[in-house]
């Protein structure tokens, strides 16, 4: 797994940030959405007007978590240095 692109959410809310991100060699999903709730960070897929496109066990999803975390710590750390 490998976070493509990450984009911090400034004011959105309990949202932290957008990202996209490569599972396997050959499946990739953009728009990921990470969140702080109450119960700790949560991912969710992009969605239609209706439905999730994907779901994920919580197992795999608390991995793409932990990864979105990463890259969104070294992306606001490349942002402090640029300062």
């Amino acid at each position: 797994m490998h976070i493509i692109a990450i984009r911090p959410e400034l004011g959105g809310g309990n949202t932290l940030a957008r990202f996209d991100v490569q599972l396997t060699p050959d499946i990739r999903m953009f728009g990921m959405k990470l969140v702080k709730t109450p119960r700790g960070h949560r991912v969710y897929p992009p969605n239609t007007s209706m439905n999730n496109v994907a779901t994920f066990a919580p197992a795999f999803a608390e991995s793409m978590i932990s990864a979105a975390l990463a890259a969104l710590a070294g992306e606001n750390r490349d942002r402090s240095n640029a300062a």
